[in-house]
């Protein structure tokens, strides 16, 4: 009479410890911060990506220059 042999384990075996994520690449924290965000046309969109790209800035960089001169515009300190 052969016998079965049965699995050492149904599951699979753990796997290895993954590397830790890699660092914001502009150095931000993000603890403590809030995501703010809108929909705007395709041209809008566009055109943002290529005066990010012509002044070389990030474009979270451009909205904290944008949220700052509104906070300006309407008499509130630019805190972003």
């Amino acid at each position: 009479m052969t016998t079965k042999k049965k699995p050492g384990s149904l599951f699979a075996p753990p796997a290895p410890a993954a590397e830790p994520a890699a660092p914001d690449p502009t150095g931000a924290p993000k603890r403590g911060k809030h995501l703010i965000s809108g929909l705007f046309e395709p041209a809008a969109y566009r055109q943002f990506g290529v005066l990010s790209a012509e002044l070389g800035l990030a474009k979270g960089d451009l909205l904290r220059e944008a949220l700052n001169d509104l906070f300006m515009k309407h008499g509130k300190p630019p805190i972003a």
